[in-house]
């Protein structure tokens, strides 16, 4: 392959894939060639261990007829087992192959979006350098702000694969989530409307990481509703659960993009965010067993539901 044919700019596995060639050896679903020879070594393996064993019964029990049932009956039970075993590393094989595909879109993803805040950060560098900017507080100050970019999108990288992976440590306590959702809401920089209820129940939660849920939703909601729009906050108490509501008059998201609005780099059109947000709140959300849920319609706003244990 000529190195023109390769553009550099591209990375190799989002070359191959717009090449249009599958980033990877699995496909169609097939497991790869080592696990497909392991399921018939141990479909071989029984096939020898039951012949073994009808030779010896044969060895003690002389007669001919029950000879024959006995292999007979041993060889049926060893296909029988040996296709059983096949089929449990197929699916184990599918399973090694959707998780190799998962790493690595999200090591593509991951380099996508690292490499935006890195290109702008070099350019403004080596024009402060070059002379092309004047070295003021405007230009540092609008480093400042890419390299925090950078580092609230490295700390959302390592938060979602930590979720990912099922290695988030909550550090649960009794939390009186009326004061959380009053405290986040008076830390923004516009006034949101906090409805809660005066005997609203303490929940066993962890109060940074569903603080976290909390800004989440609503720097979403703050960058999609205009000056003029409302952002409301309302708790709500259930028999066995408690809602949290985060509403909004913004714009509202396409009906195509609903369906994936919880996957991680789904952004909106018009975003500004790095399409983090979401997909860490549904992690966190799960992960204290409750369950998140999102409502739009566009030029009108949206509204997101969390539900938590009680």
């Amino acid at each position: 392959m000529r190195g023109s044919d390769r553009p550099p700019s591209w990375p190799p596995w989002q070359w191959r894939q717009r090449r249009g060639a599958p980033p990877f050896a699995f496909r169609h679903g097939r497991p790869p060639h080592f696990v497909r020879r392991l399921g018939c070594a141990f479909a071989a393996l029984i096939a020898l261990a039951a012949l073994g064993a009808s030779t010896l019964v044969s060895l003690f029990w002389r007669s001919p007829q029950r000879t024959t049932a006995i292999s007979v009956v041993a060889f049926t039970l060893a296909v029988t087992l040996g296709l059983a075993f096949r089929r449990t590393i197929g699916r184990v094989g599918g399973a090694f192959a959707e998780q190799a595909r998962l790493r690595r879109q999200l090591m593509a993803d991951v380099a996508h979006e690292l490499r935006t805040p890195l290109a702008i950060l070099q350019g403004r560098i080596e024009g402060l350098l070059d002379g092309v900017y004047p070295r003021d507080e405007s230009h540092l100050g609008e480093l400042l702000d890419q390299t925090r970019h950078l580092s609230r999108l490295v700390d959302d990288l390592g938060t979602l694969a930590h979720a990912e992976a099922g290695a988030l440590e909550l550090r649960l306590e009794t939390v009186d989530l009326g004061d959380l959702v009053r405290d986040v809401a008076a830390a923004l920089p516009r006034p949101i409307d906090v409805q809660v209820p005066a005997d609203l129940p303490a929940v066993e939660a962890d109060p940074v990481r569903i603080r976290q849920v909390l800004l989440n939703l609503l720097a979403n909601a703050l960058r999609h509703t205009p000056a003029e729009g409302t952002i409301a906050v309302e708790v709500q108490t259930g028999p066995q659960q408690i809602l949290i509501r985060v509403r909004d008059t913004g714009s509202g998201i396409a009906p195509e993009d609903l369906p994936r609005i919880f996957e991680r780099f789904q952004k909106g059109s018009g975003s500004g965010g790095s399409g983090l947000g979401l997909a860490i709140a549904r992690k966190l959300v799960l992960a204290h067993g409750g369950t998140i849920g999102i409502e739009s319609t566009p030029g009108q706003g949206t509204e997101v539901t969390v539900s938590l244990p009680r």
